[in-house]
């Protein structure tokens, strides 16, 4: 298998090829000027090319060429001409071009310039973000410059530690992990977050490396669907042991460069669907993928984007799957997806082109998003939604064991009553609170602490956990349905737990 070449390499490789190739007109679709510079004045030193480059804020500038820098005003234009008519094989470069998507005098002036450059054998290269008007662009080839690769961001990550590397303690983990986190970002935008991230913490170290990724939401105009979650890295979660094994397999899988993933003909994985019954951690899941994982949280409000204007949805559901896309990678969590995405939803032709809208972006997207969706009635799901690709796994999260009782006993009882119970203790407490789903025991641990935090009663915690469970009734007896949805996952989903509940 060959080495691939960088996203740099390949665009000066393209650039060359086109120069020697007597093209006349090279347009270089970037918004990093400064980088495609860089490709120019290698190809001018390394080729033995003549190259000239303008930029209204450097004047035109000799690359690998006898002359110095000069001024040219506002239109290079004219001294282009001039040269292609004088000279042969000479590049000249347009760093600074705008609005050459359009029919206007500039555009046709510069047609004439290709003109020029086809008929003397020269070659005129435009610098731009955006595309080229089409009767302009049909004289020339266009080379798109993709943002930093993997690779290139390691590189640039590593050479900013070389440079501060008294104040800047990472070693090759947290490089590689900031590279991930960094895709999508241009050099310019990946230094400025480490060198303001520098200057407001005095030094970094691995604990800053995610401060550093959150703040890549603030580089893109926001969405009103889509809104960053405030997560904790250390949340503790108690129970499903078999998703959390899960996840810690998918997470090497996740972060592996893509490279190596497409040498093995492999995708990253794309995210869960949790089912099960209310209560029961599915939502609480997402921030423990987030936290498990040290990525920024995102949740997708996808009911928000059904709009009463024709058009309107689509377009707003574009705008939101775009800038998930930028913000990557991430966690997405998608709360209740099938009050979205429910199959009598689709009968209309809107619903069914946000499905479909949704569906693709699921299947194509390469971005790295980890998308956590939970339901409470997956019957309402439309089929399409479970083909293999979309979904990685479906997870089915049950009501709690025994042993997970006891555990999510133990964790509120030592936040929020500040105790440890003894073994014998959890036991009992676990046996009493049969059939409660995770946040019914939640809540009872709370409503304890309040009552002792703030009442002038001070009785023994075990005692007043153990009369408070007494007296509550659980989920599973207040909600008609779960009979249904746990029939449901037992028989089509994997299990969240460890634990076979069968109580």
């Amino acid at each position: 298998m060959g080495t691939r070449l960088s996203n740099f390499e390949r665009t000066r490789q393209e650039l060359r090829y086109c120069i020697y190739a007597g093209v006349p007109l090279v347009m270089v679709r970037s918004p990093e000027r400064p980088r495609v510079e860089r490709i120019v004045r290698s190809l001018a030193n390394g080729e033995g090319l003549s190259v000239f480059y303008y930029t209204e804020a450097r004047q035109l500038q000799g690359f690998n060429a006898d002359m110095a820098a000069k001024d040219l005003g506002s239109d290079p234009l004219p001294f282009a001409n001039e040269l292609f008519m004088k000279s042969r094989h000479v590049v000249f470069v347009l760093g600074d071009t705008r609005k050459l998507d359009q029919d206007s005098l500039y555009t046709r002036e510069l047609l004439s310039t290709v003109y020029l450059a086809k008929e003397t054998g020269n070659t005129l290269v435009t610098v731009a973000a955006e595309s080229v008007w089409p009767r302009l662009s049909r004289f020339g080839l266009q080379i798109d410059l993709d943002f930093p690769d993997f690779g290139e961001r390691v590189a640039l990550v590593r050479d900013f530690r070389e440079k501060q590397k008294e104040k800047v303690t990472w070693g090759e983990d947290e490089v590689t992990q900031l590279a991930t986190l960094s895709r999508g970002l241009s050099e310019m935008q990946i230094v400025n977050m480490m060198r303001s991230a520098l200057v407001e913490r005095g030094a970094l170290t691995r604990d800053d490396i995610y401060a550093i990724a959150s703040r890549k939401e603030t580089l893109f105009a926001p969405v009103p669907n889509v809104v960053p979650v405030s997560n904790r890295l250390d949340l503790e979660v108690a129970g499903l042991g078999s998703l959390k094994a899960w996840l810690d397999g998918k997470r090497n899988v996740f972060f592996a460069p893509q490279e190596l993933l497409q040498e093995y003909d492999l995708q990253a994985p794309k995210g869960i669907l949790l089912v099960g019954v209310p209560g029961c951690g599915k939502s609480y899941s997402a921030r423990m993928v987030a936290s498990r994982w040290e990525l920024p949280l995102y949740r997708f409000d996808l009911v928000a984007v059904y709009d009463k204007y024709v058009g309107e949805t689509e377009r707003k559901m574009q705008e939101a799957l775009d800038y998930i896309d930028d913000v990557a990678p991430c966690v997405l969590w998608i709360d209740e997806i099938e009050k979205a995405l429910a199959s009598s939803s689709g009968e209309s032709d809107v619903g069914k082109r946000v499905l479909g809208q949704f569906l693709f972006w699921l299947q194509e997207s390469s971005a790295r998003v980890f998308l956590v969706a939970t339901a409470n009635d997956v019957t309402k799901l439309p089929p399409e939604l479970f083909r293999k690709g979309r979904f990685s796994e479906t997870f089915f999260v049950d009501l709690p064991g025994m042993r997970e009782r006891a555990e999510v006993l133990g964790l509120y009882a030592r936040k929020s009553l500040h105790v440890s119970f003894r073994e014998s203790e959890l036991a009992a407490l676990a046996k009493a609170c049969e059939g409660f789903s995770y946040s019914d025991i939640e809540q009872c641990v709370k409503d304890v602490a309040e009552e002792m935090l703030f009442s002038s009663v001070h009785e023994d915690p075990f005692q007043a956990l153990s009369k408070h469970l007494a007296e509550t009734l659980p989920i599973s007896q207040t909600n008609d349905s779960i009979a249904a949805v746990r029939e449901w996952g037992i028989g089509h989903a994997r299990a969240a737990s460890l634990e076979v509940t069968n109580e």
